[in-house]
């Protein structure tokens, strides 16, 4: 329970959409959108930059990255995912509503050890940071019902991919999932991959 003398409305102000949800392809055109740093100028607080824009949640990425061999990229991400994976608390979305917060405020609140996410915003976290340090990333949605033929997809989580450039590989970032992500994509009966630097 949160004490009165705890509670700080600084936390309550927030970049980001509380639309209503319509669908996976729209909540991640605006995943890609916030984690490219291309968000209306109206919204953006003092002018700053955002996303992969952001000089501050760049310097963030390097200081998870700060202790890795040089040229290590598969460590990169993975530490920028375990990274993210920790900072905060899994909590669902509003019922009627897809929130989707920026990236630097999802920063904010990590690194004042106030993050709440659900997996949107962590695959949004873990982009962000992934495209900062030159990686390139994707959001992937996936359904665990096979879709039939005529009906529209229904996907139900999405993840994070990183490439590392030397090996081609694709990563997992999937820290919700965590250790039965081979669990999880083994239960995927339908899919969508999108490309976040396009």
């Amino acid at each position: 329970m949160l004490r009165a003398h705890l509670y700080a409305p600084t936390f309550n102000e927030a970049i980001g959409t509380t639309e209503p949800y319509r669908g996976t392809d729209h909540t991640v055109s605006v995943m890609i959108q916030l984690a490219k740093g291309l968000v209306d100028p109206r919204v953006m607080v003092q002018n700053a930059l955002q996303g992969e824009r952001s000089v501050r949640f760049r310097r963030h990425t390097e200081q998870i990255i700060n202790n890795l061999r040089p040229k290590d990229y598969t460590s990169e991400v993975v530490a920028i995912s375990r990274w993210w994976g920790n900072a905060g608390r899994y909590t669902r979305d509003p019922l009627h509503v897809e929130l989707i917060r920026a990236p630097d405020r999802l920063l904010a609140d990590a690194i004042a050890g106030r993050l709440l996410v659900d997996c949107d915003d962590l695959a949004l976290a873990i982009a962000t940071s992934c495209l900062t340090i030159g990686a390139r990333a994707q959001f992937v949605t996936v359904g665990f019902k096979p879709r039939l033929p005529g009906q529209p997809k229904i996907h139900t989580h999405v993840f994070a991919r990183a490439q590392d450039p030397k090996s081609k590989v694709w990563w997992v970032l999937d820290p919700v999932a965590g250790r039965k992500t081979g669990d999880m994509l083994r239960r995927v009966k339908q899919y969508t991959i999108f490309e976040v630097d396009r």
